[in-house]
């Protein structure tokens, strides 16, 4: 047997990679038997590391199948198609039950299916193909080039469609997670589908080589070597970034990214900070807060001290909101949002929006109230839970049709006491002025 190749060794790396996946899975397997996640990521990584190592050159030349190789070769496609199949229930599993439980069950059938349909059609056309080994290529004659072609195009197609649905259902479950390592984890496994989907489309060379040659390589390339240890890589980091993310090391891994998630959402917040800073300039916590962007290192010390800022801000607003001011509000957000629902975060910008008029015309409400300018954050309370809060509120203070309403409603208002009429923010204003 030779020795290894950079192939072998990109495709047993990669094999050692998912095998170790597969164990970790297992082990937290065996904590909580009803873990379905766990169990269908186990047998995702076994299939596909046996895949990769049934398929690496040096395998391919020393292993067959009844001293054929065609049927090796076949075998490994075969794990490889298994185990994408299995990333689709991952993918069921993740996005639990949403509208009908009938459909929902329907679309089950439909993909188990379709996982169980797939191999067959593949071995099917590869049998069709009458391949012969030539060594180094697998070549067909004639009309056969069709169905190796068709065998190819159905390998890579449906491995692109299986990673698809999984990539979309990962996009979902990352925004809604709060910014942590389970949601570094999450995009983590989302780049590592991507890459999955790059991998699988590589098999076009494949069918071009068929289609114009009537030949097929043996096993993998090596761009697709690369691409697939890269794909392993992201894979696993992403499944175990929550153990080994909270270490030392870990922490300085992943620093890059936060510093970066960082710096978006400080510039995501600068419009709502510059609106309360030209206002109340007093809000600035010392020297750096001129509104540019921050060096990559110093974003999450930058973005803290802008929630702070703008929270001052907020405070220092609360003798400008009056009672009728949290009734305009009131009474626009509901007209503009779903019946009977209220969105508390055009809530907070279209009060600051009434506040910051008022501020800037110096007129206090004599009915000012310390509950005139709503606060509420949810989730656990962390910076980044609230950045993503205050996010939400900055975009409905530049865009939401309830918060320019207000707005207006505010300036005509201070308009009409500084033309003489009513005292404070009058109450007979009509609706939408």
């Amino acid at each position: 047997m030779a020795a290894p190749g950079p192939a072998d060794l990109a495709e047993y790396g990669s094999a050692a990679l998912f095998l170790a996946f597969a164990v970790q899975r297992f082990v937290a397997l065996r904590g909580n038997r009803a873990d379905r996640v766990s169990l269908y990521a186990g047998g995702f990584a076994l299939c596909m590391a046996g895949g990769l190592a049934i398929l690496a050159p040096s395998t391919l030349s020393a292993v067959s199948i009844g001293s054929n190789r065609e049927l090796t070769l076949l075998f490994g496609d075969l794990l490889k198609t298994g185990a994408v199949g299995l990333l689709v229930l991952i993918a069921l599993v993740l996005q639990g039950p949403q509208g009908d439980p009938v459909a929902a069950r329907a679309r089950l059938r439909r993909w188990l299916a379709a996982v169980l349909v797939a191999p067959c059609c593949l071995a099917l056309l590869y049998r069709t193909a009458d391949i012969t080994d030539q060594g180094q290529e697998f070549v067909v004659r004639g009309w056969r080039c069709w169905p190796l072609a068709g065998y190819d195009l159905l390998f890579g197609g449906f491995s692109v469609c299986c990673l698809v649905v999984l990539g979309s259902v990962l996009t979902r479950q990352a925004r809604q997670v709060a910014g942590n390592l389970l949601r570094t984890g999450l995009w983590l496994m989302t780049l590592a589908a991507g890459v999955g989907v790059l991998w699988s489309a590589w098999t076009l060379d494949d069918v071009r080589d068929v289609l114009l040659h009537a030949q097929q390589k043996g096993g993998e390339d090596s761009v697709s070597d690369v691409i697939g240890l890269i794909c392993a890589s992201l894979t696993v980091s992403g499944a175990t970034v929550t153990v080994w993310g909270g270490t030392r090391w870990g922490a300085r891994i992943t620093a890059p990214v936060r510093w970066w998630r960082a710096r978006r959402r400080y510039t995501a917040l600068g419009p709502l900070w510059e609106a309360l800073h030209g206002a109340m300039p007093q809000i600035a916590l010392g020297e750096g807060t001129d509104g540019r962007r921050p060096a990559l290192r110093d974003a999450e010390f930058a973005l803290y001290r802008r929630i702070i800022e703008i929270r001052d801000g907020q405070l220092a607003l609360r003798p400008y909101v009056g009672a009728q001011v949290v009734a305009w509000v009131a009474e626009e957000v509901r007209a503009v949002g779903p019946a009977g629902q209220v969105d508390g975060a055009e809530v907070e910008a279209a009060t600051l929006a009434a506040a910051l008029a008022a501020a800037r015309a110096g007129q206090r409400c004599r009915s000012a109230t310390v509950t005139g300018v709503p606060q509420p954050v949810p989730g656990p309370g962390t910076v980044d839970a609230e950045a993503e809060w205050l996010i939400r509120v900055a975009a409905a203070f530049d865009g939401c049709p309830a918060v320019a309403a207000v707005r207006r409603r505010a300036v005509r208002a201070l308009a009409q006491e500084g033309t003489g009429g009513a005292p404070g923010v009058p109450s007979a204003l009509p609706a939408g002025t």
